[in-house]
Parts: C-alpha cells; sequence; structure tokens
C-alpha cells in the first residue's frame, strides 16, 4: 500500500534535469585543485589575487600570469567570474578569464577573455598563444572597478559578456574542449565567486561551497 501509494504520487511530479557543474567563491583560502602558472598567487579576504604586475613577453605563451581548473575534456559551458584590476602596471593592465584550456601546464592552448585598460583597448577575446580574435576598441576597463565576466561556448560558438552586456559574438574552432582559468598581464588582479556550468561539468551547484573541497571529495568517491 505504502509504495503503492509513493509511486502514485510521484506520477504525477515533473522533474527537472539537474543543473550540473561549480561555485568556488574562495572564502576557506583553498586553491588547492588550482594550477598556477607564473605569477603571484594568494587568497586574501576571500579573494584570489595575483600581485605580480611584471612581464616578459608579449607574443607566446608566457605573456600571461594564469592559473586553471578542471579538466582539458571539458567541452560547452558557462564561465563566469568577478574581476577587478586592482593596479595597473605602466604598459597594459590587464584581467580576464581563460577557457577551453588544452593543457593545465605552461605551454597549453587556450582562450582568454580579457579586459583592458589602456584608453584606446576593450574587451578582448585571445586565442593561444596571444592572437587576436576580436577587440572591441576604446571601451577601456577601469582599475579598482568590479566586473563579472561571462563566456557562453557551444561548439565553435563563443559568446563574452561584460556585466551582461553581450561584447562578442563569433565562430571560431580552433579549440573545442578545455579547462577554465583566470590571469593577468601587468596588472595586480582579483577573481571571486568563479563559476561553470554545463552537461559535461560532473559536479552539484553550490553557491557557497569551495570548489577544491567538492572536487577532492568526489574524486574520493
Amino acid at each position: 500500500m505504502k509504495t503503492s501509494l509513493i509511486a502514485f504520487c510521484l506520477a504525477g511530479i515533473a522533474f527537472a534535469p539537474l543543473a550540473m557543474g561549480l561555485t568556488v567563491d574562495f572564502d576557506n583560502g583553498n586553491v588547492r585543485d588550482w594550477t598556477e602558472i607564473q605569477g603571484e598567487w594568494e587568497v586574501a579576504k576571500g579573494v584570489y589575487t595575483q600581485t605580480d604586475t611584471t612581464w616578459t613577453t608579449t607574443a607566446t605563451h608566457d605573456t600571461y600570469h594564469r592559473s586553471y581548473f578542471g579538466e582539458v575534456d571539458w567541452t560547452d559551458y558557462t564561465l563566469e567570474a568577478n574581476v577587478r584590476i586592482a593596479e595597473g602596471g605602466a604598459l597594459a593592465p590587464i584581467v580576464g578569464i581563460f577557457f577551453r584550456v588544452t593543457e593545465k601546464s605552461a605551454t597549453g592552448d587556450y582562450y582568454y577573455f580579457r579586459l583592458d585598460a589602456r584608453p584606446a583597448e576593450g574587451p578582448g577575446l585571445i586565442r593561444a598563444p596571444n592572437v587576436t580574435v576580436k577587440i572591441n576598441a576604446n571601451k577601456p576597463a577601469e582599475v579598482g572597478r568590479d566586473y563579472q565576466l561571462k563566456v557562453e561556448v557551444a561548439g565553435s560558438s563563443i559568446k563574452c559578456y561584460v556585466d551582461g552586456v553581450l561584447e562578442i559574438d563569433v565562430v571560431d574552432e580552433a579549440l573545442a574542449s578545455g579547462a577554465v582559468g583566470v590571469g593577468t598581464f601587468n596588472a595586480v588582479g582579483e577573481f571571486d565567486d568563479v563559476s561553470v556550468n554545463g552537461d559535461g561539468i560532473p559536479l552539484p551547484v553550490s553557491p557557497r561551497g569551495n570548489l577544491a573541497d567538492v572536487w577532492g571529495s568526489l574524486k574520493v568517491r
């Protein structure tokens, strides 16, 4: 009787697909599952920060100070992060988010959606090592201001948003999958509330959870 009643009740309920993804807010300072490449990285007051403004090149994989997370076989997803240029260097203060990172190493390829504080520059999409896919000129970022960056990738379609406004909408087939990350050039950059969501991201969304703890727990299971 109880089994029949439960089955009857469940029959009238429509179940929505489980959202897949992960969110990290850095509140507990744990970034053990991030791969840091170049720069000086730390978590301070719940914010992931890169503090080194020095640079050596503008044309190779060594251009950016960066840190990556995730799996290189992730394909279609939405990546979001709050970012800030806390301090800019003299050449080109830049901050942004990486996606479809082919390997979490100094030589791995990537896309990079970035903000640039130079007066004639603006939101730009870069493909490794430092090739411009598209830049919206004359929309410079402000030093000390918080921005929300979002990227949606589906197949060869790439859409990039700043504070909810679509800035870049392109088709590029060079990189089909990869991990995600954050990084800077010639700037002290701050990052928070990094989230990635998609059918291929094998984690339940947790608005206040720590990404490293959840990821490690699921790996163990």
